[in-house]
């Protein structure tokens, strides 16, 4: 419970924070780049249900709180108002840009934060959120590939349309799209193992979930470098491959194979043998007969 000074501070610092808060607001106004900011109360910002971004730090927050509380917010949110569709009440707007900012605020429980509103539909919105959040290199290894797969899987974005959004090349999305075919268990390993990108590039030439779950294991409890966790997945690979049976020859025209036949007995008789071959045909079938003798002329016998 706070007694009367505590809550009469209160109340003041709010007060002189909503008064900075409209002059700021009309200084903006007055700017020749006709950027307008808005008073909004944060409980009518909803949370992007695109945001790519999905762990926050609790000490980081505090801190990005204390500053907000000391100096202000220097930098507006982005928002877009909701339609009726989206948001049956109305008067609700959705998160664009700065979720940090907005939960530090109201861990302070501002009445108000200053905000952007840009028209934008929920798919415009998915996009500028993942480029926002791109261009602050702040996304974990996962959480920007899951937000690429949600413009592809949600909203029907292209792969080489995602790479023109963050000035990218299409190589550049496909890899970091495959880095989900890793699942939760993987996951965790590569979380918990401080494992880079590269290492689950290399864990990622392994099919077999269980072979790629022993790789990022060993890789992260020995502290592997890059470099060693290919080796390895490289040395497992060579194992699994079978050795590769002869080719199997395949006629699929019969005269193929009597024109076989017939050029070895023409090479056996140049050779200076004796050789009777007799064909007949009947029944669908073709039967063949071919006689050498055990002795031809001119060998010598013991």
């Amino acid at each position: 419970m706070f007694g009367k000074s505590e809550k009469k501070k209160q109340i003041l610092r709010l007060a002189d924070y909503e008064r900075e808060l409209r002059d700021y607001e009309s200084e903006l106004r007055r700017g020749e780049d006709g950027c307008r900011i808005h008073m909004i109360n944060p409980s009518r910002i909803c949370p992007n249900p695109d945001q790519p971004r999905k762990q926050f730090d609790a000490d980081g927050l505090s801190s990005l709180a204390e500053s907000i509380k000391n100096y202000g917010m220097i930098q507006p949110i982005t928002v877009r108002r909701m339609s009726d569709e989206d948001s049956p009440f109305g008067g609700l707007y959705e998160l664009i840009a700065g979720e940090r900012r907005l939960r530090a605020a109201r861990m302070l429980d501002l009445p108000y934060v200053p905000c952007i509103i840009i028209e934008a539909d929920r798919r415009e919105s998915a996009k500028l959120s993942l480029v926002e959040n791109l261009q602050r290199k702040s996304l974990g290894i996962f959480e920007e590939a899951e937000a690429m797969e949600a413009l592809v899987r949600k909203y029907g974005v292209k792969q080489q349309q995602i790479a023109g959004m963050l000035c990218v090349s299409q190589s550049y999305v496909a890899n970091k799209l495959r880095l989900l075919r890793l699942d939760g268990e993987e996951r965790r390993i590569v979380a918990e193992g401080s494992l880079t990108e590269r290492h689950i590039r290399a864990a990622l030439r392994a099919d077999d979930p269980e072979v790629r779950k022993k790789i990022l294991t060993l890789a992260a409890r020995g502290a592997w470098s890059v470099r060693q966790t290919e080796q390895y997945a490289d040395g497992l690979s060579a194992k699994k491959k079978p050795e590769q049976s002869p080719g199997r020859i395949v006629i699929k025209d019969i005269r193929i194979f009597l024109n076989t036949i017939d050029k070895a007995v023409g090479i056996v008789r140049a050779a200076g043998i004796p050789v009777e071959q007799s064909r007949s045909d009947g029944d669908g079938m073709i039967e063949l007969r071919i006689r050498v003798p055990d002795n031809p002329p001119g060998r010598r016998t013991g």
